[in-house]
């Protein structure tokens, strides 16, 4: 195991994700107004902070025969083999992505995710991610 070549795939980041942190952060300096500096200061660092953990603890791996979903650094593993299509999709799902420009990933069986639902990720370069995927198991399916 420790010689298999370990690829990571980074989260595309759209802008609109750091518009709702400065948002949110303008939200924080108007409600502290009259209040004390260190107040806002520290509420600002806390949303800063958790936009930073959710934002830049997301990104993909794919190690072997397995894809490593990595969110808020929190890795969940499914199995190459296991993808019947991958395509890709735009949406503002709640997944493992900051993007609209994602890749959908559907399985064979249900019990993978335990749902019915489509695996949607937002690798920054989704064809490399869509060929590194068919590359270890041909048989995926490509949607439009």
């Amino acid at each position: 195991m420790s010689n298999e070549i370990k690829t990571v795939y980074h989260s595309r980041i759209d802008l609109w994700v750091w518009c709702v942190m400065i948002m949110g952060l303008a939200v924080i300096v108007v409600a502290t107004i009259g209040s004390y500096w260190w107040l806002c200061l520290l509420y600002g660092a806390l949303l800063t902070g958790l936009f930073v953990f959710g934002i830049f603890g997301c990104h993909y791996e794919i190690c072997g025969n397995r894809l490593i979903v990595y969110q808020f650094f929190r890795p969940h593993v499914f199995p190459i083999d296991k993808i019947k299509e991958v395509g890709k999709t735009t949406g503002y799902l709640a997944t493992a992505g900051a993007s609209r420009k994602r890749v959908s990933i559907k399985f064979t069986d249900r019990s993978v995710m335990k749902s019915s639902m489509p695996l949607e990720i937002s690798p920054k370069d989704r064809d490399g991610f869509i060929a590194h995927l068919k590359q270890i198991n041909p048989a995926i399916a490509t949607s439009a």
